[in-house]
Parts: structure tokens; C-alpha cells; sequence
């Protein structure tokens, strides 16, 4: 079944402060740069070192603070498994990070996690998955399912809770289908965030370019390409929204209305009920990408919403 909510209805001043900074940042022109020279191996990469400047690859100071933190090596790739201190959680949160298969995690990432699982009474697991142009999807998704074989070993399968955000959605979910697939017991439920789930973005997304003050749709085909490796951009391990949806974990999916990877959000919604699939889609009326994560007002009752869905599955 398909449920759709929405959040807010006006942007607040904060929020619109905090879009008018990510303008000012010029991030989406350094990444339509970045897709400009997919071509030519030797500047993607000069170009793409300058932008992961801002990951972030270990916990940060505020997040070894409050937890217990065991780094796991699985398959040569880090996972940091963060426990509440004195009280390890039944339920563990796999977190699958955004920057488009390219970059991240970011610390407004590892914050926002920390948060969730600490209200959720839940522990959490952020994966560094490979990323592209070192490595390609199937490599990514290899790593991601002997994550959570490893968590599954340690909390159960059905406690363990993909967590997914932008291209980190779109391994989640490509996840649960492997998993699916081989017969595997599956998660109740998934929480994708603004995820990509079509990376050839063939739905009409002209009338977003615009307001959306992130990705642009070259930036979105280019990962797809990088990350599609062998594959092709439209294979389900790649765009799940091309794939067999049915039989999948309930997923709650947020998608902000203002930006690019919304029609194609809401297409996957619709295949996936159609397919059988339970499927919770919340709309964030004037959101951008991902602002369950930003620091806004709009950001923090998103992240609270969220809070409850963990804590129901």
C-alpha cells in the first residue's frame, strides 16, 4: 500500500537562509564540472579530490563522546559499529551514506545517525562502502551485503534497519532486493532518504533544475555512468526503480517536493505498491535533497518523524 504524507508548507527563514548558503557554496556547479570530464579519467579525478575534501571517514569528536565505537573490517572496507555506552541496543541502524556513489560520508551524516539511534534506543553502523571511480556498483554492493551479514550475525536479520541516504538509498534498496532474491530473511523495514533510484533520470525533470539547488541532472547521469562500472546505468543495481520491486521490506521514503530526483521517487513509490511492495512515501513540501539531514527547522521535525518510524519497525 501506498501512504503519502507530507511535511511543512513553507520553508522557514532558517531554511531558506540554509539554501541560499548551498547557492553561495556554488556546489552544484563544481559538480556539473566534476560531470564534465567523466571522459577524461586523469581531471575527474583532480577535479573529485577537491570535492571530497569535506568527507568525513571517522567518527566524529561528538560521536566518540557518546558511543562505544568498534571499527569492523568487512571485506577490506570500513564498518564503525557504534554502541550506546553501558546499554548495547537490540536494533541496529545500517547507514548507507549519500554523495552520489562519489563522496561522504559528511558530518551532517554521522550527527544526524547519532541522534536517531540514541532516541530510537537503537545502536548504529555507518558503512564506507566503495565508492566510485575506484570501485563500481557491484563491488559496493558486495561490501554492503557482507555488512549486513555481519550485523545480522550479531543483532539478527530483523533487527537490523537499512538506512539509506541519496545514492546510499539506492543501495539499500538495491540490498534488500539481493537479499530477496537469495532467500535471505530481510529487514522489517528500510528508511531511504531522498534516494536515487533512477540514475539515467528519464522522467521529465526540467521544471527542477532550477529549484533545486543541489544536483543538476548532468551531475546525477554522470555518477550513475562512473558508478555503473561493467553495468549499465539503467541495470536494477544501479537504478533499482528498474528492477523487481515486489517483495520488498516496508519502506518509508522522504523526498523533498522541490528537488530533482522526485519524479522519479515517486515512480519507484508507485512501481513498488503496484509490485506489492508497502511502501510510506513523505513529501517535504518546498524541501530540498535530503533536508531530513540539514540543520533546520524543517531538517530537525523530519528527523523527529523519523525517530518514530525506527522505533515502530
Amino acid at each position: 500500500m501506498l501512504l503519502i504524507g507530507t511535511l511543512g508548507d513553507v520553508t522557514t527563514v532558517r531554511g531558506r537562509l540554509a539554501n541560499q548558503l548551498v547557492r553561495l557554496l556554488g556546489i552544484k556547479q563544481r559538480l556539473i564540472r566534476l560531470a564534465e570530464v567523466d571522459d577524461d579519467p586523469a581531471a575527474f579525478r583532480h577535479r573529485l579530490r577537491k570535492l571530497r575534501r569535506a568527507d568525513r571517514r571517522r567518527p566524529s569528536w561528538t560521536v566518540r563522546r557518546r558511543w562505544d565505537i568498534e571499527p569492523v573490517d568487512v571485506s577490506g572496507f570500513d564498518l564503525f559499529v557504534m554502541s550506546r555506552q553501558g546499554s548495547p541496543g537490540r536494533r541496529v541502524l545500517l547507514y548507507l551514506h549519500g554523495g552520489g556513489y562519489l563522496f561522504g560520508p559528511f558530518w551532517t551524516e554521522w550527527g544526524a545517525m547519532s541522534r536517531v539511534a540514541d532516541r530510537s534506543d537503537s545502536d548504529f553502523a555507518m558503512l564506507l562502502y566503495p565508492r566510485a571511480p575506484e570501485h563500481d556498483a557491484e563491488a559496493a554492493l558486495g561490501v554492503a551485503g557482507a555488512a549486513y551479514d555481519s550485523l545480522a550475525d550479531r543483532y539478527g536479520a530483523g533487527n537490523v534497519l537499512p538506512i539509506g541516504t541519496s545514492a546510499g538509498g539506492g543501495l539499500a534498496i538495491a540490498l534488500t532486493a539481493v537479499l530477496r532474491d537469495n532467500g535471505r530473511e530481510l529487514p522489517r523495514c528500510a528508511v531511504l532518504l531522498s534516494p536515487g533510484v533512477d540514475m539515467t533520470l528519464e522522467q521529465p525533470v526540467g521544471h527542477l533544475e532550477a529549484s533545486d539547488v543541489l544536483l543538476s541532472t548532468a551531475h546525477v547521469r554522470s555518477a550513475g555512468r562512473v558508478y555503473a562500472g561493467a553495468l549499465e546505468p539503467a541495470h536494477p543495481r544501479v537504478s533499482p526503480l528498474f528492477g523487481n520491486l515486489a517483495g520488498l521490506p516496508t519502506m518509508h521514503v522522504f523526498v523533498g517536493a522541490a528537488e530533482l530526483l522526485r519524479p522519479s521517487i515517486e515512480e519507484f513509490a508507485h512501481r513498488a505498491t503496484e509490485s506489492g511492495s508497502d511502501v510510506r512515501l513523505i513529501v517535504g513540501e518546498d524541501q530540498q535533497h535530503t533536508w531530513p539531514l540539514a540543520p533546520t527547522p524543517e531538517g530537525r521535525h523530519a528527523l523527529e518523524q523519523l525517530v518514530d518510524i525506527v522505533a515502530s519497525c
